[in-house]
């Protein structure tokens, strides 16, 4: 009887970033109920200012292929749809299969957590349940919080508190067989959903020769690492050539590879060279572990503060005044800014799709710290052509690097290209490799060569500004530049906040007294409290849309009188009251559109 319940059940499997079979928890509870019906759904329409680049479209693509091949062996099989509405196509699928429940994996950035928000409400208004878990993170965010419930601000705080929780561990053993649920609806084909054009199919071919895309190809690709690569991953980690990093990055994006395997692999690891004594390897795993916990704190600050997409953490960075020059920001991306070591950076990155992590740091800096470009416009860039260009991951770099967080790079830190050069690159084989025109330049002079001598210059086939350009900018004339932008930013807060209403009550860092959001994530009466698998998202205390904004930054102020009123409240997760256009949530976002939906401009 058991049994003819659970056959009678129908469930929509909606795969999105979590193209695998193992350790895939809402694919897994699917198959224990009953019936599954796996569907893709692609919708360029509600990608919007976020469709993925000609690279992470390769992949993706063969990635599906490779998905559709595990589903079909195992009894069922993957319907791609290409629809302009994820939930029109989403409650056809639910009609054609009668199906009663919809499954999927969830998504942390802003964009996705407004769209996932939206569609549980309409289907829940259809009849149809809707679950969603956890096959993203290693910890939900909002499971994670101070003494005080508080969303963390610093990586340090958050990564030590993430390694003192209990963490669920992954599921080795993929379903072994699955039953497809019978219903006609309109399919298409890979090629129909044109991930790639035919003007790509050429250059994306070289990409097949250094990756291999597909869920069960990451194990290789992750015991290649774990085995051959992690034990000396410290010492070699800053070289900037060969495999000194993981290359697991892309697999982690597309759902692949399983966080938690790459964690608990590591981590067992780590156990087994501190047992031995091993210094070197103990030290290796620490750091990738750390690695790891990076990525968890881009999706944490992104869903704690979904303003960071578009404004930085710290408040006192919208008064930066970025230099917005569209010839700048096109040199810097073509790799004509006549220092070696960046131009080398992004010629791979335009190339390959791919740069080293150090290479991201030092180019991202040099654009923001020597340029003044602002900080979106390199984020959108690299969201555009990284093949594993991942949103929340980067948001964290480039606020990082521009210092719009509490424990970033130094707003005034500006490192010579140069002596980063010499440091990471000090034979010249990168530069090498990606400038032909500088291939015959001295090793004394590969990283400056506006230095060297003319006969050196001649006998290496180098002109100046001809075959080669001459610096965009003087590292001095930099340095002044980003000093007077400071102390403008400086002075433009200081009058603004001159002339605010004296009692306006600002939340500030008590460290770095910098503006920086309140945010709850967990009410102290509540944290017994926790959802099991649906998705908790962060609800913005109600505010009247006609209170003048001084009026609701002195909500702070009163949080106290306040608190015995919050915890009668059902919800887990709470906003602290501050400017409703700073704190943009799902909620707040999907009745006034805001900065999950709003575009800025890059040219």
């Amino acid at each position: 009887m058991k049994n003819l319940r659970m056959g009678m059940n129908r469930t929509i499997v909606w795969f999105r970033r979590d193209l695998r079979i193992e350790d895939n928890p809402a694919l897994a509870a699917a198959a224990r109920d009953g019936s599954v019906f796996p569907v893709f759904i692609w919708c360029p329409k509600e990608e919007g200012q976020f469709y993925p680049g000609r690279v992470s479209r390769w992949w993706m693509k063969k990635s599906l292929v490779h998905l559709d091949q595990s589903l079909k062996s195992l009894g069922a099989e993957l319907a791609i749809i290409k629809a302009d509405s994820t939930l029109k196509a989403l409650l056809e699928c639910v009609n054609a299969v009668q199906a009663t429940r919809v499954v999927f994996n969830h998504l942390y950035d802003p964009v996705s957590l407004v769209r996932d928000h939206n569609i549980k409400e309409k289907l829940a208004e259809h009849g149809v349940s809707v679950q969603s878990y956890n096959g993203d993170l290693l910890y939900e965010p909002w499971d994670i919080f101070d003494e005080n419930g508080h969303a963390f601000t610093t990586f340090d705080l958050f990564w030590d508190r993430c390694l003192h929780m209990q963490m669920k561990t992954y599921s080795p053993i993929p379903p072994c067989q699955l039953t497809l649920a019978q219903g006609k609806i309109e399919k298409h084909s890979i090629e129909q959903l044109g991930l790639e054009d035919e003007l790509e199919k050429s250059s994306n071919a070289l990409l097949g020769r250094a990756w291999s895309p597909g869920w069960s190809k990451s194990d290789k690709a992750l015991t290649e690492f774990v085995e051959n690569h992690l034990l000396h991953y410290s010492g070699n980690r800053l070289n900037l050539g060969g495999d000194s990093t993981s290359l697991l990055s892309p697999y982690i994006h597309f759902g692949e590879l399983s966080v938690r395997k790459v964690f608990q692999f590591a981590r067992t690891k780590q156990i087994l060279w501190t047992h031995e004594g091993n210094i070197v390897g103990k030290e290796s795993a620490t750091l990738f572990l750390r690695a790891i916990g990076f990525r968890e704190y881009s999706r944490y600050l992104c869903f704690s503060f979904p303003f960071t997409l578009e404004r930085p953490l710290l408040g006192n960075l919208k008064f930066f005044p970025w230099n917005d020059d569209p010839s700048n920001f096109k040199a810097w991306r073509q790799g004509r800014t006549g220092y070696p070591l960046v131009d080398a950076g992004m010629r791979e990155l335009w190339a390959t799709g791919w740069i080293h992590n150090k290479m991201r740091v030092i180019v991202s800096s040099f654009a923001v710290k020597m340029l003044l470009i602002p900080w979106k416009w390199g984020m959108k860039y690299f969201w555009d052509t990284l093949l594993d260009a991942d949103l929340e991951s980067d948001i964290l770099g480039w606020q990082y690097i521009s210092g719009s967080l509490p424990d970033g790079h130094k707003l005034e830190r500006l490192d010579d290209p140069k002596i980063q050069g010499t440091k990471y690159d000090p034979e010249g084989e990168y530069i090498r490799q990606w400038l032909p025109e500088l291939a015959r330049m001295p090793t004394e002079w590969i990283h400056h060569p506006w230095d060297a001598p003319l006969t050196v210059l001649t006998a290496s086939g180098v002109e100046l500004g001809q075959n080669y350009p001459k610096p965009i900018i003087d590292i001095d004339l930099a340095r002044e530049q980003l000093a007077q932008a400071i102390f403008k930013m400086w002075e433009t807060e200081a009058t603004t906040k001159a002339s605010s209403s004296q009692d306006r009550q600002e939340v500030v860092d008590e460290n770095e007294k910098l503006l920086i959001p309140k945010v709850f994530l967990k009410d102290k009466a509540l944290r017994g409290a926790t959802s099991a698998n649906d998705q908790t998202v962060p609800i913005l205390q109600n505010l009247k849309s006609d209170d003048p904004p001084d009026k609701r930054l002195k909500c702070m102020a009163e949080e106290d009188r306040k608190a015995d009123k919050l915890r009668n409240r059902s919800d887990h997760t709470e906003v602290s009251c501050i400017d409703e256009e700073v704190s943009s949530t799902a909620e707040s976002s999907s009745k006034r559109q805001c900065s999950s939906t709003c575009s800025f401009s890059v040219p």
